[in-house]
């Protein structure tokens, strides 16, 4: 690369830069879609009595 296209390119990357745009901010719509939600209905998933047990020690952990 030639010293000119080096000094066109770093000015160009300067300028863009400067005129960038800052990423949106989430919404309150946008966080409830990504919450995960606990029910396992939707899954078809049944909670029998040897899920829960298995599941339960994450429940009664005191945090």
């Amino acid at each position: 690369m030639t010293k000119p296209n080096s000094f066109i390119g770093a000015a160009t990357a300067w300028l863009l830069s400067l005129f960038k745009k800052a990423p949106a901010k989430p919404t309150a719509e946008d966080l409830s879609k990504a919450e995960f939600k606990t029910s396992t209905q939707g899954m078809g998933i049944r909670f029998n009595d040897r899920i829960r047990d298995v599941f339960r020690f994450k429940w009664i952990r005191r945090h």
